[in-house]
């Protein structure tokens, strides 16, 4: 039907342009996250840029579908200001006409939404797992900045350097902390350079006269001695393992797992399709208004609306996780109570006649 394509069209123009706008802010956003490591020499320009990408892949799932929600409010809000509705239903249309028409759109969106959620995204979290892991196993002691702290990696080592020769092969007034539940360990060392074995690719530092601490918090022991070469190994070069990381998990293996938190990423996944047509449904109620009010007088609605339904599906995946609720209701109360307003809403549009 003519109107339907009409509809559709006009849905997914401003649905194109706001996803745009928002993936060029998250990315920004995202850049800020990782550029500080760059410019410290922790990370490559080329793996940051490659992070931002997976974190933007990720983010899809929830920016589709509000966009999707925003673009059917500012869209069917401009048909009614415009009289446009009125027009359509002088001609034989009606408000079914439009449901259905943004039914039949939500659900093609949702399907790319699934796909992403199902497999995109764990596979976008693998990725960025394994970047992060191969730029602490990469960590290049020379790359650093002098005057500044520096965390490095999941190991916790903390790094301050005074000073790095012109030549950036040797570093002077070296402090390096690292820490566990039980161990704290803290070199002073006047000079150190970096060193990788030819064969095996082990990196290490040769730390140069200096003191070696080791304090045993538990017990208040503090062991001293002083060295004159002490070498601190480093991450290995090759990474074999990153890990059972739920999140980059696949669907799949999430199925049966009997594990709290493994049951509830797996529901998070499946629901994004739901969420995504419901959005879009919600979107046909909240863009109501009278002919020449402003096109969109119920953005700002529809924006609360999103913010206390994303923080609520928040909350209840934690919860599940956490184990205050089970498998039921799981993650899917949210979804019903957005379900319940939907029908609500949705109720007086059902006294109206089909069209010819």
């Amino acid at each position: 039907m003519l109107i339907n394509r009409y509809l559709n069209r006009e849905i997914l123009n401003p649905l194109v342009t706001i996803c745009s706008i928002l993936v060029v802010i998250f990315a920004g956003y995202s850049a800020t996250r990782y550029l500080p490591d760059a410019a410290d020499g922790l990370m490559t320009g080329k793996t940051v840029l490659a992070l931002v990408f997976l974190k933007i892949l990720i983010a899809l799932e929830v920016l589709i579908p509000v966009t999707l929600f925003l673009s059917v409010i500012t869209v069917l809000g401009r048909l009614h200001a415009e009289s446009e509705v009125i027009a359509m239903q002088a001609s034989g249309l009606c408000e079914r006409t439009l449901i259905s028409s943004v039914l039949r759109l939500a659900f093609v969106v949702a399907l790319l939404v699934a796909a992403l959620s199902l497999y995109a995204r764990p596979w976008a979290y693998e990725q960025s797992y394994w970047l992060k892991a191969d730029a602490e196993a990469n960590f290049d002691f020379s790359r650093l900045k002098p005057g500044r702290f520096h965390e490095i990696g999941e190991s916790k080592y903390v790094v301050f350097l005074e000073n790095i020769h012109a030549n950036q092969e040797r570093a002077e007034g070296v402090f390096i902390e690292q820490r566990n539940a039980s161990l704290r360990k803290i070199i002073r060392a006047r000079e150190a350079w970096q060193e990788i074995d030819p064969v095996t690719g082990e990196k290490s530092v040769v730390l140069h006269d200096g003191y070696h601490y080791e304090i045993l918090p538990a017990v208040g022991k503090t062991s001293l001695f002083r060295f004159q070469n002490f070498r601190l190994i480093l991450t290995p070069k090759e990474i074999e393992s990153i890990g059972y990381r739920r999140k980059a998990a696949s669907t799949m293996s999430l199925v049966s797992s009997p594990v709290a938190e493994d049951r509830a990423e797996f529901q998070w996944r499946v629901s994004t399709g739901f969420s995504t047509i419901l959005l879009g449904l919600l979107g046909i109620p909240l863009s109501r208004t009278a002919p020449r009010r402003g096109k969109s007088a119920n953005i700002f609605m529809g924006v609360v609306i999103f913010a206390i339904y994303y923080n609520m599906t928040a909350i209840a995946k934690t919860w599940m996780e956490q184990g205050v609720v089970g498998s039921f209701p799981g993650i899917w109360w949210p979804h019903a109570l957005l379900a319940v307003l939907l029908i609500l809403l949705l109720k007086p549009f059902g006294s109206g006649f089909q069209s010819h």
